[in-house]
């Protein structure tokens, strides 16, 4: 029988699994993955999306042809300040610019992303405060007519849209720094681009139709 303490010597010396800094990385095929299923999710939701603004759009199209007693718009209403209308569309179209154009560099400590990120958050920001303006100074209520209710649901629910994305793109912005999760899942930043692009295509389309079709 062995001496204990040689038992107790070889059981010390035998070799232990460390984790190291570089077992903790994520593999090249886990940080594919995981690109994927963010940019397949964020599809599923942009398709839900579209059909919630659809169903304003057939509202819109709907009350418009139908317009019971002259209610689509009545005599007198108050139209809608196109320029306040213009103005919310360039910001939010060029938020979502600046933003794709920052999404090519996202991960990296790159002088486009370090500009471009915060940029695109504050010209979102801009435009739900325009936005926001807006809706008080309307002059008319929702219960004049069917275009005063179309108007105030459909750019209201696109405005809140806008913002949540904003509350979004300003973790993603926050998260930049070195170490941080956009850099260590760039894809899933990238992929982002897609909502903000989405909601200005939305906005684009709520613009003719609200303030020259109507």
């Amino acid at each position: 029988m062995r001496p204990r303490w040689r038992t107790l010597a070889a059981w010390k010396k035998r070799p232990v699994a460390v984790r190291t800094r570089g077992s903790e990385t994520a593999s090249t095929a886990d940080v594919a993955l995981d690109a994927h299923v963010v940019s397949v999710g964020i599809w599923l939701f942009l398709a839900a999306d579209a059909f919630y603004f659809a169903g304003w759009y057939f509202a819109f199209f709907y009350l418009r042809a139908l317009n019971n007693n002259q209610a689509w718009i009545i005599q007198g209403l108050t139209r809608p300040n196109r320029g306040f209308g213009a103005v919310v569309l360039l910001l939010v179209v060029l938020s979502a610019a600046s933003y794709y154009v920052a999404s090519r560099a996202a991960g990296t400590r790159s002088r486009t992303w370090a500009v471009l990120a915060p940029v695109a958050l504050v010209l979102g920001l801009a435009a739900c405060l325009f936005q926001g303006y807006e809706m008080w100074h309307l002059g008319f209520s929702l219960t004049q007519g069917g275009y005063p209710s179309v108007f105030s649901g459909l750019t209201g629910s696109w405005i809140i849209h806008v913002a949540g994305a904003m509350v979004w793109l300003a973790g993603v912005v926050a998260q930049s720094r070195s170490g941080g999760d956009t850099v260590l899942r760039s894809g899933p930043a990238a992929s982002f681009s897609g909502i903000l692009l989405f909601l200005a295509g939305m906005g684009v389309i709520s613009f003719i139709l609200l303030y020259f079709v109507a």
